[in-house]
Parts: C-alpha cells; sequence; structure tokens
C-alpha cells in the first residue's frame, strides 16, 4: 500500500527518496491505520518537505485514504416491558436486551448477527451479500480495495480503462453471488430483501466507479506534462513553439537542480580526499587500533574557469538562449563564468546574467549583439582582447555557434592561440554532424583547435556536455 502511495506521490511532483520511504513504512508501524488524521499528520513529515510539497501531499492523501460512508443510524426499538412487570420478566427481559445490544454493536462491526453465525474471529469474512445487507461500509472499503489490488488497478494509466477496471473489481469482491442472492429473495417472495440488495449493488457500482477513477486520476494527474516535458528535452530547440517557453524553463530549472545537487555531492566527496590508512592506524594506536580518529588524503579541488561564446544570429539563437539559462542555473557549482554573446561583435553579459532575470537579459543581448551578418573573426577578436590575458590552464572555453562565416575569415588563427593556453576547448555546433563544412561551414579548420567538438541542439545535450564539464573539472 505505501508503495502504490509513495508511486502517486512522486507523480504529483513530491520528492520521495527511498529513505524517506522506508520512515514512512517505520510510521505505519508504529502508529497504524486507524486514526486517519494522525496517519496523515505523521506521513506529511516523512513525506512532503516543501509548502508545495505539503499541499500536493495533502490531496493525494484525501483522493487515496479516502474514509468510510457514513452509516445511517440504527432505529431504536420499542420496549415490551413495563415498571410492573414481576422481577423474573424484567430480568428475562434486560438479559435479551443485552444480547439484542451485542446483536447491535456486532452489526455495526459488519458482522453477521444471529444464533449460529460464527464470530469474526472464529469464522470466515462476510460475504458481500451480508456487507450490503449489514451496511458495513468499512468492510466494503477494504474489500473493495483488495479487490482492486489483485485486478491490478496499480496499472491504470487511461480513463478509457475505467469500465473495465471496475468490473474486474466488482467481480473480484463476490458479484456472482450477490446476483444469486438477489434472485434467490425475488423467488422465495421476499421482495423487500430483494429491494434492498439491488440498491446495495447499484449503490456499489457507483462507488466502485468514483473509486477507479480517481485512482486513474491521482496516477495520471502529471502524465500529459511528463510526457511534453520528455519529448521537449530531445526536440531541436530552433523548433520550439512559443506555447512550450513555461514548460521549457521549468525543465530546465528541474535538470540544472538535479545536475548541481549531484556534483555538489562528488565535490564534498572530493574535497574530502582519500582515506589515509598509515596515519589513520597511528592516530588510534592508544584505542587500540578502535578507528575513532579517520585521517584523509586531502585533495585541492580548483573550480573551473569557463569562458564561454555564444552565437545569437537568427540561425542559433535560440538553442544559444537555452544553453545560457541552463549554464546561469548551475551557479552554486559553477560560479567563475564569463559570458559572450556575438553576431558580428562579441559583447559580455555576465554581470547581466548573474544580477539580472536571465530572460529578460536574454532578451537585450539579442536586440545588443544579435543583429548584422554573422562575424567568427571579428567575434574572436574581440573575445581574445577581453580575457586571452587571464585565460591558463583552469580555463575551459566553449563555443556555442554553427561555424559558418558567410566565407569570411573564421577566427581560427585567434582560436589556436586560446588552445595553447586553455586546458580545454569545446565546440557546440546545433547543426547535423552531416551539413559540416558543407557552404560556408569552417568546422573543418575551427574543429583543428578544439579538443572536443559535439553536436548541440536540444536540452538533453546541454545537460550532457555541463554534466561532462563538471565531472572533469572535479
Amino acid at each position: 500500500m505505501i508503495a502504490d502511495f509513495i508511486r502517486i506521490l512522486r507523480a504529483a511532483d513530491v520528492r520521495v527518496s527511498p529513505a524517506e520511504a522506508i520512515d514512512a513504512v517505520a510510521v505505519i508501524e508504529a502508529i497504524g491505520l486507524q486514526d486517519r488524521s494522525l496517519l496523515k499528520h505523521a506521513l506529511s513529515h516523512s513525506l512532503a518537505k516543501t509548502e508545495a510539497e505539503k499541499f500536493a501531499f495533502d490531496e493525494c492523501f484525501e483522493s487515496y485514504f479516502v474514509p468510510p460512508r457514513e452509516q445511517p443510524p440504527q432505529a431504536e426499538q420499542p420496549s415490551d416491558t413495563n415498571d410492573e412487570a414481576p422481577a423474573d420478566e424484567q430480568s428475562e427481559a434486560a438479559a435479551e436486551d443485552d444480547q439484542a445490544g451485542d446483536e447491535e454493536n456486532l452489526d455495526q462491526q459488519g458482522l453477521p448477527a444471529g444464533g449460529g453465525e460464527a464470530s469474526a474471529a472464529d469464522g470466515p469474512p462476510a460475504s458481500l451479500t451480508q456487507m450490503i445487507e449489514t451496511n458495513d461500509q468499512a468492510a466494503l472499503q477494504a474489500a473493495m480495495a483488495e479487490a482492486a489490488s489483485a485486478a491490478g488497478v496499480q496499472e491504470a494509466r487511461l480513463f478509457t480503462q475505467q469500465g473495465m477496471f471496475s468490473r474486474r473489481i466488482i467481480e473480484a469482491m463476490g458479484l456472482d453471488d450477490l446476483d444469486a442472492s438477489i434472485r434467490q429473495a425475488r423467488d422465495g417472495g421476499d421482495a423487500e430483501r430483494a429491494e434492498k440488495l439491488q440498491q446495495g449493488r447499484a449503490q456499489l457500482f457507483e462507488d466502485i466507479h468514483d473509486f477507479v477513477e480517481r485512482q486513474i486520476a491521482m496516477r495520471t494527474k502529471n502524465a500529459g506534462r511528463l510526457l511534453r516535458e520528455g519529448a521537449l528535452s530531445r526536440i531541436r530547440l530552433s523548433n520550439l513553439d512559443r506555447s512550450d517557453m513555461n514548460i521549457m524553463r521549468n525543465l530546465i530549472r528541474k535538470l540544472a537542480k538535479r545536475l548541481a545537487s549531484r556534483h555538489s555531492r562528488r565535490r564534498r566527496k572530493a574535497q574530502r580526499g582519500m582515506l589515509d590508512v598509515r596515519q589513520t592506524l597511528r592516530r588510534n594506536l592508544s584505542f587500540d587500533g578502535a578507528l575513532f580518529n579517520l585521517a584523509w588524503r586531502r585533495t585541492k579541488v580548483e573550480r573551473p574557469k569557463l569562458i564561454v561564446l555564444c552565437d545569437v544570429s537568427g540561425s542559433v539563437a535560440a538553442v544559444s538562449r537555452f544553453f545560457l539559462m541552463f549554464l546561469y542555473s548551475l551557479d552554486e557549482v559553477m560560479p567563475r563564468t564569463r559570458s559572450f554573446v556575438f553576431s558580428n561583435r562579441a559583447g559580455e553579459i555576465s554581470d547581466m546574467m548573474r544580477e539580472g532575470d536571465v530572460e529578460q537579459v536574454m532578451e537585450q543581448a539579442l536586440r545588443a549583439y544579435g543583429g548584422g551578418s554573422t562575424d567568427y573573426g571579428q567575434a574572436m577578436q574581440d573575445l581574445a582582447e577581453a580575457v586571452l590575458d587571464k585565460v591558463d590552464h583552469r580555463t575551459t572555453l566553449m563555443i556555442l555557434g554553427d561555424a559558418r562565416s558567410n566565407f569570411g575569415d573564421p577566427g581560427h588563427k585567434v582560436l589556436k592561440e586560446f588552445h595553447e593556453r586553455a586546458r580545454r576547448v569545446i565546440w557546440l555546433n546545433p547543426e547535423p554532424e552531416a551539413t559540416w563544412n558543407g557552404g560556408d561551414s569552417e568546422m573543418k579548420r575551427l574543429g583543428a583547435y578544439c579538443t572536443q567538438v559535439q553536436v548541440c541542439h536540444s536540452i538533453r545535450h546541454v545537460e550532457r556536455v555541463l554534466d561532462d564539464l563538471l565531472r572533469q573539472s572535479v
């Protein structure tokens, strides 16, 4: 049950780690399932961290742990005894009242009443007919949940499957026996019992239908968005529609957060260093060899110095836009970044990207540097004048562009100087590799002074490039 509930939480964008799932199991073992409000409060502390996640958790809990419908109050039976009855008759009446009270309590618990019937502890569970006759909503809900699990409702993903799973569940609960009881009552002339069972059957169908609908809704809550995010992560950024901009921004933030978290852990581990066995044993001689104090061989971790040059001319502007948005979402693990954009003249936008809204800054950069004919030679020269003296063995130069110079100077001689000084020179080309070196493309000459050349035209490509860069920097 808890595993299924956690799957639903994850579908609602509530992040639940394996350790938190284990904590949730321990919570249920400690407090049980009887007190619904206590269960909700305890699980929320184990599984939901942020305000948004707590709101999503409340919605999922209320939909998943649905309380049974309240039973109608039992009508009081009129008493035939009076104050003037003999003492023996009063005692006999009191005994009958006690027996009736016991039977009423059994009815309220969903157990069969009447002499000769087995108790809940000793006998078999109540049938569907008995549960409907006693209006035992708690037992019906439990039987429905058990039948739903057996029918595989947790695998339901389409609303067109609602009728199929509803039928499977009610058949697993004992529909054939219920229909047989209804026919038997009609054939025996007990129209009142047959009518009650028929109404219970109709109500049960409605309850199961609602139950399956809720289950499918919970499991497909974000299916459309997740499917769209998966498609957008692979689509060419130049083919994006404006209607997908909000989804793309959220996707970039999500991927950047995951990437930053991954490399923050790797950086902490690298800073800690490797275990120094000799020094550790020396420190713990006074403890008879018990390793209380560990010694580590410290390693110096140098944050990468990254210089980025992005072509923002019409053909590459969309890719550069999202690349820089992704890059500056990683400021936590890659703070030493200088960014330049160009069409013909290159200009630095590093301070603007760090201090302002990334999307607004990109709009300003496109207006300031995106016009005019592409000139790689001039852009390379502008970049060299700004940063070449500061380039050293810790520097990575990353260039995003299609290398189409309009048959002018591609700037390969300047790029050679960067290659001789920098640690790495990476060229990211948004065009398919089959089109390189065709027409005015200068990838052959420019690629000769790069340590890495690869295609980059989707968010998935951008994520892979930055992941490799961070991995190599530790």
